[in-house]
């Protein structure tokens, strides 16, 4: 009798997703919205905005969103094996970012060709066709061109890139970047995958999430422990964002060790002799993250 063949990994999809950041009284605070607890995927967590890349993100009038003088600043990516992605690539998922940020959250990444905020009268005009634009993203596009508005790339800091370990049925490859919350915006919760949104500093957001208080996901935990180590360190925004520019991004694929339920980070000593997809043995992680737990339990 044969032996069963382990199945391949499945390849995961390309995403973005974005810790935005405000100033209040001196804090600083970071959104995330809390998903539907009927959804399959993550149902009732606590997450960041984010989504997948789509078609339309990488399309030629996607990327004409962004302006020329802004695409060679827009962040060089690599995969997991250090070979730089395609430049329609990199944009596309800049753009995706925005796009998923503004479907979920209404807030606009955008600005006149001159540079100016969105005004209240455009962005409202946006507003509008929100809910459309979440089933048809080529609308996105579409929207902003007819308002004469332009992709605030240079607002996106590149921040952390993950990737769902290969065990996993629905996997993903996640860049995440910081981004200030534009002038005279506000968040709104979607409704069509969120239930409700807030506004919390990633220290009360670790305490939540370690009391059970918010349930999160490994890579939102992660996210929100770096975040915070740069906000102690940092302290304002503007520094935060301007220390964190040029942030050297290495990619983290966990490893799950299925007898103890244990899910092993790639700075841990045991991680290159676990089986399953990983990041290669030369790639260095910097102090940041080395202070972090290597290995945490299954939930």
């Amino acid at each position: 009798m044969s032996q069963p063949t382990n199945p391949q990994p499945v390849v995961p999809r390309p995403a973005a997703s974005v810790l935005l950041l405000r100033e209040q009284q001196g804090a600083i605070e970071v959104l995330l919205t809390r998903r539907h607890e009927n959804l399959a995927f993550m149902g009732g967590m606590w997450v960041f905005p984010g989504g997948t890349l789509c078609p339309a993100d990488t399309s030629a009038q996607s990327l004409a969103l962004i302006p020329e003088i802004a695409r060679a600043g827009c962040h060089r990516l690599r995969d997991l094996a250090g070979n730089a992605l395609p430049a329609t690539t990199c944009l596309g998922l800049a753009v995706a970012a925005a796009r998923e940020t503004f479907e979920e959250t209404g807030v606009l990444l955008a600005t006149t060709a001159e540079g100016h905020h969105c005004g209240s009268e455009r962005l409202a005009r946006l507003h509008g066709r929100q809910r459309a634009i979440v089933s048809q993203p080529e609308l996105f596009a579409t929207s902003l061109q007819e308002e004469h508005l332009y992709l605030d790339v240079r607002r996106l800091v590149y921040w952390s890139h993950w990737i769902t370990p290969s065990p996993v049925p629905k996997r993903f490859d996640t860049r995440f970047y910081l981004a200030s919350l534009p002038p005279e915006q506000s968040a709104t919760v979607d409704s069509i995958e969120a239930t409700e949104m807030c506004w919390m500093t990633p220290a009360s957001l670790i305490a939540a999430a370690h009391d059970g208080t918010m349930k999160v996901s490994r890579p939102t935990l992660y996210n929100l422990m770096e975040l915070d180590a740069s906000v102690r360190q940092h302290v304002s925004l503007n520094a935060i964002l301007a220390a964190e520019a040029q942030r050297d991004v290495v990619p983290v694929l966990p490893k799950i060790r299925k007898d103890e339920r244990m899910i092993v980070m790639p700075w841990d000593s045991e991680y290159h002799v676990l089986s399953g997809d990983g990041v290669p043995s030369n790639v260095t992680y910097p102090q940041c993250l080395r202070a972090l737990p290597s290995r945490t339990s299954e939930r």
